[in-house]
């Protein structure tokens, strides 16, 4: 694919995604995705109504918190959640600095929205846990044994403990 059809599909992909997430704002108050947001901190006036639009997903909708930084023309958004929620540290916003001076370029422009009605995340399904998976098929090899003596019949028709082999190893050490 050359530059030009990718650039003509990427300008067609943001205007569906332009259209599909509505980005309303009444003062510090945004809406998108039936979500109340309020603009928290909008260091050097980064906030862009199109540009929100254009970068948002659903999946942000479960975070406390959305911060959206500026480089090269391009938003990036990544979510982070209230303090008190047991979460790893670096999701927690108490590390928004710690994310500000590491992940974005020095003096880039940032903006922070607080979600008013975060959406409780639905956990996925492990797909060996789905009602229709088939089980796993255990190799020859993984099929554990049992450690009891086995026992078989000799000639005469008595039986005989085996013992279970010792394998010896394959290498020898040599010493000097």
């Amino acid at each position: 694919m050359d530059h030009e059809t990718l650039k003509e599909k990427t300008i067609a992909q943001q205007a569906e995604r332009k259209s599909v997430y509505r980005v309303t704002r009444r003062g510090d108050e945004i809406e998108i995705d039936r979500l109340t947001l309020e603009l928290v901190d909008n260091f050097k006036d980064a906030f862009d109504v199109d540009k929100l639009a254009i970068r948002y997903t659903p999946l942000l909708a479960q975070y406390d918190y959305i911060v959206g930084d500026i480089s090269a023309e391009q938003l990036r958004l990544k979510g982070f959640y209230h303090n008190d929620k047991p979460v790893a540290n670096q999701d927690k916003i108490q590390t928004l600095q710690d994310y500000l001076y590491e992940y974005v370029n020095f003096g880039a422009p940032y903006f922070v929205l607080e979600n008013i009605n975060p959406r409780v995340r639905e956990p996925r399904e492990n797909a060996s846990h789905k009602p229709n998976a088939k089980p796993k098929r255990e190799s020859k090899d993984n099929k554990q044994r049992p450690k009891t003596k086995s026992k078989s019949k000799s000639k005469n028709g008595k039986p005989t403990v085996k013992k279970p082999s010792t394998k010896k190893r394959s290498f020898t050490i040599k010493q000097k």
